[in-house]
């Protein structure tokens, strides 16, 4: 069956301190629907097809029974987002990392 309709996709991720994560995610520009945004979630908007929901690890925890990854140890998931420009990348970079992110590697 074919659809013309761009396809959206729905990111849901636990997070150990849903305040913190809202903080960092704002400093690199994203902002957060208001209305699936609570106190065990945060609906952050990366476009109109692409959203990521920062649930808190026990209410992450309610859709799976499967144990959360300790992402100090392992590795959860790659995920990459558009740039313009090579400056644009390193901009992001500097920003997620004067928020409290780390290089995963040399560039």
């Amino acid at each position: 069956m074919a659809n013309n309709q761009p396809r959206k996709i729905f990111v849901n991720l636990p997070v150990g301190d849903l305040e913190r994560s809202k903080q960092f995610c704002t400093q690199l520009g994203f902002g957060f629907n208001p209305k699936y945004t609570d106190d065990k979630a945060a609906c952050m908007i990366v476009n109109g097809e692409a959203t990521v929901m920062l649930l808190t690890e026990p209410f992450f925890r309610s859709f799976t029974r499967h144990e959360i990854c300790n992402t100090a140890s392992h590795t959860e998931g790659l995920f990459a987002l558009s740039c313009g420009t090579r400056a644009e990348v390193d901009d992001m970079v500097r920003i997620a990392v004067a928020a409290g992110g780390k290089h995963a590697m040399e560039p």
